[in-house]
């Protein structure tokens, strides 16, 4: 199965990683933090399903 992660940033073409940030910064709060997919050349940010589930 092809996540987040396996795909390549939609505004630069650059691969992404996985990075954990802090949901205060997204006003959200008691979750913590949380996945994301990062582009290091661009500092576009995706969100994976996994962690749109847990912001629900």
């Amino acid at each position: 199965m092809t996540t987040e992660f396996d795909l390549t940033c939609a505004t630069c073409g650059s691969p992404l990683s996985k990075e954990s940030v802090s949901v205060d910064r997204l006003g959200f709060r008691n979750v913590g933090s949380v996945d994301v997919a990062a582009c290091a050349n661009c500092g576009d940010q995706y969100f994976p399903e996994s962690t749109l589930e847990r912001l629900r």
